[in-house]
């Protein structure tokens, strides 16, 4: 809502995404609610531009802060944005051409008497590795 300036300016402080806020905030207030947290909590980072001396001082802040979890999350904006492109229904609906049968390729018998077979030992597989009728002829699991 940053960029919009139809919004005020007092909205425009209260509504922040996660990338508009201070992330060393962040952190102060996660060490702040951390002393009546008993064990931890997980704490979600948002960085753009990302680098090691970035990372580095956010480690040392936590640390400082005495946080026991100073980053559980990194989480970075992609370098780039993903193409945005769409398609044109009609050209979908189209038929692109007809497929040609390869000179040399199995024919439609061929391929399910294969498929059939690796269907029958596909199951004969199953059958063997965990079956709870059979306890001496499970491998998985011992039953």
């Amino acid at each position: 809502v940053q960029h919009i300036a139809e919004i005020p300016q007092n909205l425009k402080e209260l509504y922040k995404t996660a990338w508009e806020i201070s992330q060393k905030t962040i952190i102060d207030m996660s060490a702040d609610r951390g002393a009546y947290i008993c064990q931890s909590q997980s704490l979600n980072v948002f960085m753009e531009n990302v680098n090691f001396a970035k990372l580095t001082s956010m480690h040392f802040h936590s640390w400082k802060a005495g946080l026991k979890t100073g980053m559980y999350y990194l989480r970075t904006k992609a370098a780039t944005d993903a193409i945005k492109f769409t398609l044109d229904k009609s050209k979908l609906a189209e038929p692109s051409g007809k497929v040609q049968e390869l000179e040399g390729a199995p024919s439609t018998s061929l391929r399910a008497g294969v498929q059939e077979q690796t269907s029958a030992e596909e199951l004969a597989k199953a059958g063997i590795a965990c079956s709870l009728d059979d306890p001496e002829g499970c491998e998985m699991c011992g039953a």
